[in-house]
């Protein structure tokens, strides 16, 4: 599959609010209020940041991508942060757009549409 390295095929926003069905999403809006109000409140540096790893799901074009989700807030006299991994099964389309559904639902059984 060829395609430029500048095409963007993936809406980034579509795409996070889909992962954990919705709750990355709400989760990474949390961390960045709660990191940002920190670093106001304790005049420290605070950090937050998402990995995404991605593995093929054998026999498709499907891919599990797992979700990092991990940020530090300073306190008064150290820091707390949590960790959180979840992996949430992708399709693959054209030019390696990821979405929770394939391009052509008829793709969900593998199968080419017959002509009547």
């Amino acid at each position: 599959m060829s395609h430029s390295s500048t095409s963007a095929a993936t809406d980034v926003g579509e795409f996070i609010t889909d992962l954990d069905a919705g709750m990355l999403d709400r989760k990474l809006s949390i961390a960045l209020s709660q990191v940002a109000a920190a670093a106001v409140d304790h005049d420290k540096v605070g950090e937050v940041s998402l990995k995404f790893t991605f593995k093929k799901i054998p026999g498709t074009t499907q891919v599990h991508c797992e979700h990092l989700l991990k940020f530090s807030k300073p306190t008064a006299d150290g820091k707390a942060g949590e960790e959180e991994k979840r992996t949430t099964p992708l399709h693959v389309g054209k030019f390696g757009r990821l979405s929770l559904s394939p391009e052509n639902q008829l793709d969900i059984f593998n199968k080419q549409p017959t002509l009547a």
